[in-house]
């Protein structure tokens, strides 16, 4: 009985070291996805801890929305725009009325821009031991600025039964946490069908 009673304890300690979840999604109390039509996808911002260059989320974005109804500002028409007009995004996604002109002209209606706070691993001889990735996304109609629609997820994920197996024979192999990269495609998939489907989703925390 006590030794079971040990193998008990060892089992809860091991399930309290997963991580949680945050997943936010908000709409505008009119959106529909026919509100929009043309979206410009702005380069995110991103941490000082992230190391990999921002683009990777617009194009993860671009590939997330292809055969869906909504049309994507060519990157290059977009960038040009920016640079001609000097233009400095914030988290905010606000911009000045000569930019937004000109993102009228190539017929975008919507905005999609945000921030990658966090994109990280840690690894012991290639093992990924933890990954976490954090993104906050946000779009906008460019005529206003109204917010249509908001997300907000944060993921984490452990390795599991590292260094354990010598411990407790009951537990499973040894397996390597999901890769950031792998967290950041989860996230985005989940986001852009989010505005894509109207799928509001409340504020859920899930540990695994």
């Amino acid at each position: 009985m006590r030794r079971y009673h040990s193998i008990m304890l060892c089992l809860v300690f091991l399930s309290g070291c997963a991580s949680p979840v945050v997943h936010k999604i908000n709409f505008s109390h009119d959106y529909t996805p026919t509100m929009v039509n043309r979206v410009a996808i702005l380069n995110f911002n991103k941490g000082s801890d992230v190391a990999i260059n921002a683009d990777v989320v617009v194009d993860k974005f671009t590939a997330a929305m292809v055969g869906s109804r909504f049309k994507i500002v060519d990157r290059a028409d977009l960038k040009k725009i920016i640079e001609e007009a000097k233009f400095q995004h914030t988290a905010s996604g606000i911009i000045d009325d000569t930019t937004k002109q000109r993102l009228k002209q190539l017929g975008a209606d919507t905005i999609l821009t945000g921030t990658l706070h966090t994109y990280m691993e840690e690894r012991k001889n290639n093992f990924i031991l933890y990954a976490e990735v954090y993104l906050t996304a946000k779009l906008l109609k460019v005529e206003t600025g109204e917010i249509l629609w908001s997300a907000e997820i944060l993921k984490r994920k452990r390795a599991k039964n590292v260094g354990e197996k010598k411990i407790l024979k009951v537990i499973d192999r040894e397996s390597e946490a999901d890769s950031a990269g792998n967290l950041l495609d989860e996230i985005i998939t989940e986001m852009a069908d989010s505005f894509k489907e109207k799928k509001s989703v409340m504020e859920k925390i899930k540990v695994w």
